[in-house]
């Protein structure tokens, strides 16, 4: 009895958050439109620019949120597009390619080791998705200089592909490993303190891959980087 009412009031609460997620969106992306608009005027005025930059990126990283909310929403309630068999080292080396001027900006060394093809059954769409956010993330938290390695191995047995996002950033804390695939988690470090994000996004990785029958996890320790696993059956 408590279990289903655990279950219950946990559905209130996402279809909830789900619904004032969708009717934010409006109104965020029109605060959005209306700093740009601002942006062009009193340009001289430094500190009316401060205020206006201020309120932009607000109003983004608000839209990120309500962005990623929708996001897990629709994944978490299975309205997403059918899996089909692809090769996914294409979709990774795009994944790459997309994140490739970000890892340059900060001059962070981006590279894969791929194998020919490794066929999945699998949404293109979502997939992408999870790699573009672990990707991102290895790059966000990387200091400038640093290195990124994205890599796809096949087991002996022929069954498992397995994606590996390393990175030498600064590392996660040993007591927030068991919380990183958590909503709305942030890792509690003074080296990470003041990067933006929504805590979602390794949410929706985890939901994505579980999606796909596989599963996601981490190695890591503070100062020596992390690399996050991502493991799919192989579709033979």
């Amino acid at each position: 009895r408590d279990i289903t009412l655990l279950k219950e009031l946990q559905q209130m609460k996402d279809d909830f958050v789900h619904a004032v997620s969708h009717d934010l969106k409006g109104p965020i992306s029109a605060i959005a439109g209306v700093a740009y608009l601002l942006q062009h005027d009193r340009a001289e005025d430094a500190q009316y620019q401060d205020r206006v930059r201020r309120l932009r990126d607000t109003a983004q990283a608000m839209g990120e949120l309500v962005s990623d909310l929708l996001d897990l929403g629709r994944i978490e309630a299975g309205l997403d597009p059918a899996t089909e068999r692809d090769d996914v080292v294409p979709l990774i080396t795009a994944a790459v390619a997309t994140l490739t001027p970000e890892a340059e900006a900060k001059q962070i060394t981006l590279e894969t080791a791929l194998p020919k093809d490794a066929w999945l059954s699998m949404s293109a769409s979502r997939l992408r998705q999870a790699l573009l956010n672990l990707i991102g993330n290895a790059i966000k938290y990387t200091p400038p200089g640093g290195h990124v390695r994205v890599a796809l191995t096949v087991s002996d047995a022929g069954d498992t592909a397995t994606i590996a996002v390393s990175d030498t950033g600064h590392g996660i804390p040993a007591a927030d490993l068991p919380h990183v695939f958590d909503k709305f988690y942030r890792v509690k470090s003074r080296a990470t303190a003041g990067t933006p994000g929504t805590g979602l996004g390794l949410a929706i990785v985890k939901s994505i891959v579980d999606l796909h029958r596989g599963r996601v996890r981490v190695e890591s320790a503070e100062d020596a980087g992390s690399t996050f696993f991502v493991d799919l059956p192989l579709d033979r």
